[in-house]
């Protein structure tokens, strides 16, 4: 599958390299970092920096990356004439730098019911299909084939000029989870229908989060 991505990637050099890391990625005990994977891969004895460099800037395409994972699970692993069951969640990751894009105090979702507690983090929305076990009833396994970065806004000072508060409301407005996930949706549905999937429906389980007007609203054809 992996040889599939090879499109994602600028260079051959770094193609070769995520491979590396992918690998190591399946083998690494422990937290998943950077280099726990060069470890797991026997590569901690050589210069890290050009594994470190394939996370600076714009070195892959993850787009593409998971619309192989997306094409390779629809066509060759799910049933033709069963629905593709979908799920969507929003998730924080903790960060500890303050200069990390997208980063802002967000509430942990773990904290106490009676105490709201903070962490610094950025929000993203996953988007996983639904893998069986077998034909028929069984237990399945959620593959993401999709991890969309939705930062906050950040919000102007009282001093600020009105257009700052304009613009500020409009961003919001596009930003804010319920419209970013239908906007996900929508697009989870283009791809499939551009990929010769587009007479298999969609049967999407979200949380009450999303449950409301601008996403019910919002469904495209054949998804439920």
């Amino acid at each position: 599958m992996f040889s599939k991505c090879s499109g994602a990637f600028k260079q051959t050099r770094t193609a070769k390299r995520a491979r590396i890391l992918a690998l190591g990625l399946l083998n690494c005990f422990g937290r998943h970092t950077v280099s726990g994977m060069l470890t797991a891969c026997g590569e901690q004895f050589k210069d890290w920096s050009a594994a470190y460099r394939l996370f600076d800037g714009e070195r892959m395409n993850t787009d593409h990356l998971f619309s192989v994972i997306r094409k390779t699970l629809v066509s060759d692993y799910l049933q033709a004439d069963c629905p593709i069951y979908a799920h969507m969640d929003d998730t924080n990751t903790r960060k500890r730098g303050r200069k990390i894009a997208g980063t802002s105090w967000m509430r942990d979702p773990l904290g106490p019911p009676f105490h709201t507690n903070f962490i610094w983090a950025q929000r993203y929305i996953q988007l996983s299909l639904s893998l069986p076990d077998s034909s028929g009833a069984s237990q399945s396994r959620a593959i993401p084939v999709d991890f969309y970065q939705c930062p906050t806004v950040k919000k102007p000072k009282a001093t600020d000029e009105p257009q700052l508060w304009d613009e500020y409301k409009e961003k919001k407005k596009k930003l804010k989870l319920s419209q970013a996930g239908v906007d996900r949706v929508i697009n989870l549905r283009n791809s499939l229908n551009q990929e010769g999937a587009q007479n298999r429906q969609i049967l999407l389980s979200v949380d009450g989060s999303y449950t409301n007007e601008t996403v019910i609203k919002n469904l495209p054809k054949k998804l439920l």
